[in-house]
């Protein structure tokens, strides 16, 4: 119970937050469209007693006025109630992505158990059912009943005041039940979030694009369409439970407790009971059912989006509670970038990504990073940036530890370029100039990225939305979304960036083709520090320093010539690879 009371607490603050003007109209027409059939039960019952006298008027007209008003006010709380649920969830939306993009890395982001947690919000707003702004119709269906009943039972009880009594108390008892019986049912509907994540992955991939080519070529379809149906049949399976014999007991007595009253007033009706009296009480008996059937469907709707309440408002105490920006403010870097013994292994993997990892990444210059898959080159670049913390060891920038510095000022710090980037859905403009004010370069990172041919042939320029999916908008070629992503790289490097990162961006384009445009960006980055990750040794040739990788640790590292005289692991790639590209030409 006082679960519950704290969760009524929780909404109303949240609905004031919304919005203070909605809340007080919806309580005022919630407190009028309880109010107003009661009334019109008096005044039916005063009509009764006064006619033909006329005397009656007034209170036939008062009839009318009361049914008017109770029209008026559904009409006012409906449209009150739906607009505060609308400005609750976007609030808590809101506050969920805020809550999701607070921490500094990216872990929470592949943690079941967090995922688990930030699904309920995004179901929240997917499931209209579930909706925590719903509480602003259902919780007053709960608080609108209990004002019906309660009414009714005043009514009742002022000439049968047994009955009156009874009535009270058989519809607290089924109000009681219903909500028992709500809270059980929520809570096994919450119970399966994992595996409704699972459900809702099955059917994203069969609607949306990214897989479509997949599907269709090794024929899928059959394969999503079975898994769907088996998952969602699971997640059915856990949820619903056999239910309570208790409600329908309660609710039985209510109608028996309704009968017995009306019963009652037959008997004495024309006797100890004036006919306007009576139909008072048969008036008010009416009130009571309605008031418990609107109770009785409120319930389940108040208890679901309460739990999702709860559990959404778990989700973002669990996000506070990982670090977040804050300390010493690191800027460009004078002398060096340095890795000490830096170890990391991801969540759920069998061993460390990177394994007591040292490395010096001279400020101002360019250093290439090779080695297999899975030799921790990736993962390098992300605890640079600081997606991940190492579980041991110390990275630092001129000295200063980056596990203490404040995390934006060092990320404002850094201009990254990655293989599959994002293909955001927003302008050409948006997408290049991400973060920054100024748009002065705008024309000079396209013209250096190779991609000003492109802007000027959109429709609009760089006001066009990147996606066919919007009007006015057009789709572009994977080789020109890479060059898109290094425009937005060179124009954060024109905005101040002093650390560059190329992590495999031009994977669409040839040997050849790639060998150019690193050279192009190598020359236009001149100074700055650069991380440069690449399968193809046309293009990390030609970096200061080249680095290899295996297993996680630095195992050689100098000029292209001084490993090829080396003639170790680098000299071994670099020979299988160019013979590759002379048998292929």
């Amino acid at each position: 119970m006082r679960q519950t009371w704290r969760g009524y607490g929780r909404f109303t603050r949240l609905a004031w937050r919304a919005s203070p003007a909605l809340t007080v109209l919806t309580v005022l027409m919630l407190v009028l469209n309880a109010a107003a059939p009661l009334g019109a039960a008096v005044a039916i019952g005063a009509v009764v007693s006064r006619v033909p006298s006329a005397s009656a008027m007034p209170w036939a007209i008062a009839v009318g006025a009361f049914f008017l008003l109770q029209w008026l006010a559904i009409g006012l709380y409906q449209a009150a109630a739906a607009a505060l649920a609308e400005r609750v969830n976007a609030l808590l939306q809101r506050d969920l992505m805020a809550a999701v993009m607070r921490p500094v890395g990216i872990g929470h982001l592949e943690d079941p158990a967090s995922l688990n947690l930030i699904n309920v919000g995004q179901e929240t707003f997917r499931s209209g059912w579930s909706r925590p702004g719903r509480l602003a119709r259902t919780l007053s269906g709960v608080l609108n009943g209990r004002l019906m009943l309660i009414g009714a039972c005043v009514i009742v009880a002022k000439s049968q005041p047994v009955w009156g009594i009874a009535l009270l108390l058989a519809g607290l008892w089924a109000a009681y039940e219903d909500k028992v019986a709500s809270r059980i049912e929520a809570n096994h509907h919450h119970s399966g979030t994992e595996i409704s994540r699972r459900t809702e992955y099955y059917y994203d991939l069969g609607v949306t694009p990214p897989a479509a080519k997949e599907i269709r070529i090794f024929g899928l379809g059959p394969y999503l369409l079975d898994r769907y149906l088996a998952s969602w049949n699971r997640s059915m399976d856990e949820v619903l439970a056999p239910t309570s014999r208790r409600p329908f007991v309660a609710a039985i007595a209510l109608g028996a407790v309704v009968l017995g009253a009306l019963g009652s007033v037959a008997g004495s009706a024309g006797g100890s009971l004036a006919a306007g009296a009576a139909m008072a009480v048969v008036q008010a008996l009416m009130v009571s059912l309605a008031g418990a059937r609107i109770t009785s469907w409120s319930s389940l709707q108040t208890e679901l989006a309460l739990a999702t309440l709860r559990r959404y408002d778990d989700a973002v105490a669990s996000l506070a509670s990982t670090p977040s920006s804050g300390g010493a403010v690191v800027g460009a870097p004078q002398r060096e970038i340095r890795f000490e013994r830096v170890s990391f292994g991801y969540p759920g993997g069998t061993g460390d990504a990177v394994h007591e990892l040292d490395l010096v990444v001279p400020a101002g210059r360019s250093l290439a990073i090779v080695g297999a898959n899975g030799a921790g080159k990736s993962t390098l670049v992300k605890l640079l940036s600081r997606m991940y913390e190492p579980s041991s060891g110390r990275i630092s920038v001129d000295d200063v530890d980056l596990a203490s510095a404040d995390v934006e000022a060092w990320r404002s710090q850094l201009a990254a370029v990655f293989q599959n980037s994002t293909r955001f859905a927003l302008t050409a403009q948006a997408n290049v100039s991400f973060g920054r004010v100024s748009t002065a370069n705008l024309d000079a990172a396209a013209k250096a990225a190779g991609i000003d041919d492109v802007i000027a042939a959109l429709p609009d320029g760089w006001n066009t939305p990147l996606s066919a999916e919007y009007d006015g908008g057009v789709d572009l070629s994977g080789g020109e979304w890479q060059k898109i992503g290094l425009a937005r790289a060179l124009y954060a490097v024109s905005n101040g960036a002093s650390v560059l990162i190329l992590d495999e961006p031009a994977a669409h384009l040839d040997a050849r083709a790639e060998a150019r445009l690193y050279e192009r960006f190598l020359e236009l980055t001149s100074g700055v520090t650069t991380i440069v990750i690449s399968h193809r040794f046309s293009t990390v040739r030609q970096a200061s320093s080249i680095v290899v990788l295996d297993q996680g640790r630095v195992v050689e590292q100098g000029t292209h010539e001084e490993l090829l005289a080396l003639d170790g692991a680098y000299a071994e790639m670099f020979r299988l690879q160019a013979s590759r590209f002379s048998e292929a030409s």
